[in-house]
């Protein structure tokens, strides 16, 4: 019988393999990573038009949707039959800085589903039939999404973090859609959908007949002037702890944040770090305190999320009414160990373990290679130096410089919280109206 535990192995992140980068005959921008042994391709067009790029609230979101709709040519459900048979569909991914339009295919398709993409990009209608339809929906699935506590605690948190009025925090509500226009919908497509805005990935196998395919499809598109982010309004104070009572609420829900999260930053490798230490894997301190050792909730975490231009950091919990109070209390007593206290060498090893494990796992082949080239794209930064700054951080970073960044990252100063659900009025909060009441629900 073992009477130790195994040592701990510590996995080879490799280094990040590089793309190839060229254009096309109308200037379109290609990231490209070939190597693939299958004969398979991922395509995906990536427009800088997110919401730090949109004309008007929700005008990016409409846009991506309608963009699937129809063409001057075919309905919407005729471009849907059109990629069925041949095994696929287009995608769209969402994310908050870019406007992506994909599809993953075989080589013996590509020659038929490409230019069917390109002439989507080219020729995308933008019925007022299908504008009108699209706002009913998203009325009425609002409404019902808006009903969840969960969904409800994230868009307050996001609110409570950036700001009513930031490309970040802003939240769609049903009279929010009544105030959009089809015309503007029309002109942020011709101003950011096209060649000079765009860059398009590729991953798979790739050669000369495919990137021919690849020139033919796409190296047509229209191109103009690239586009030019808003200006980002000021992040407003507000107070600290803000709550929702839902009295017949059977659960509370927690989150916290704050913002100005870089991804550029020197710092951001190590806040890693801290989020795995802090509550980012299943055995971080917030789970084994509060879920393990003392049974207050399911399911707590803290996450790092990252975007183009800021980023956040904060925990989401679930618990019941009666385990609120403590179960917040547990959160701030977790930080402030972590920002007086220095980590002891055996947890420290157990997190650069698991963190250089998962992140050799990611590059395990030439997609996760390609990935993270797609990722630095989205989010604009320089991929090969962040993967090599991440790696040494993990196998380098002492108990000190957790501490150091704990101190900056963890000081409740900085940090929003919304509760909403049924437990009890917390003293200190500022309540705010259940943003559900003028929808009747």
């Amino acid at each position: 019988m073992r009477k130790s535990p195994p040592p701990i192995h510590l996995a080879t992140i490799p280094a990040l393999l590089p793309a190839e980068r060229f254009t096309l005959a109308n200037g379109l921008k290609v990231v490209a990573m070939g190597g693939v042994d299958a004969p398979v391709i991922r395509a995906e067009l990536i427009w800088d038009a997110g919401r730090p790029f949109e004309t008007g609230k929700l005008v990016s979101d409409l846009t991506d949707d309608l963009l699937l709709e129809g063409t001057d040519r075919l309905t919407a459900a005729d471009l849907e039959a059109y990629f069925e048979q041949y095994g696929t569909q287009l995608d769209q991914a969402d994310v908050m800085d870019t406007s992506n339009l994909g599809i993953s295919t075989t080589h013996r398709w590509v020659g038929e589903v490409l230019p069917m993409m390109g002439e989507i990009v080219a020729s995308s209608s933008f019925t007022e039939e299908s504008f009108n339809r699209l706002i009913r929906q998203r009325q009425q699935r609002l409404r019902e999404n808006l009903s969840d506590n969960d969904t409800l605690a994230f868009r307050l948190i996001t609110e409570a973090t950036y700001g009513t009025d930031h490309p970040y925090g802003y939240n769609s509500y049903p009279d929010l859609y009544e105030t959009l226009q089809l015309d503007q919908i029309r002109a942020y497509y011709r101003s950011h959908y096209h060649a000079g805005n765009a860059t398009l990935f590729l991953a798979g196998q790739l050669n000369d007949d495919i990137l021919k395919i690849v020139e033919q499809s796409f190296g047509g598109l229209p191109t103009g002037e690239r586009a030019v982010a808003v200006d980002l309004p000021t992040i407003p104070k507000r107070p600290r702890l803000l709550q929702v009572s839902r009295p017949r609420a059977e659960q509370s829900m927690i989150r916290t944040g704050r913002a100005g999260i870089d991804i550029r930053h020197p710092d951001h490798a190590a806040l890693v770090v801290l989020d795995t230490i802090y509550g980012g894997y299943f055995g971080s301190r917030l789970m084994r305190n509060i879920r393990e050792e003392k049974g207050l909730t399911y399911g707590i975490e803290s996450e790092v999320d990252t975007y183009r231009f800021d980023g956040d950091f904060g925990v989401s919990a679930d618990v019941a009414n009666e385990s609120l109070g403590a179960v917040r209390q547990e959160i701030a007593l977790e930080g402030e160990r972590l920002r007086q206290d220095l980590i002891e060498p055996s947890e420290l090893e157990m997190v650069r373990a698991y963190l250089s494990g998962t992140v050799a796992n990611s590059l395990d082949g030439v997609f996760g290679h390609a990935y993270r080239h797609r990722a630095a794209i989205i989010k604009d930064y320089e991929p090969h130096g962040y993967l090599q700054q991440l790696s040494q951080t993990i196998l380098e970073i002492t108990p000190e410089k957790i501490r150091k960044v704990a101190q900056r990252y963890l000081d409740p100063a900085g940090e929003w919280e919304v509760v909403l659900g049924g437990g009890g009025v917390i003293g200190e909060a500022g309540l705010i109206e259940d943003p559900t009441a003028r929808l009747g629900l």
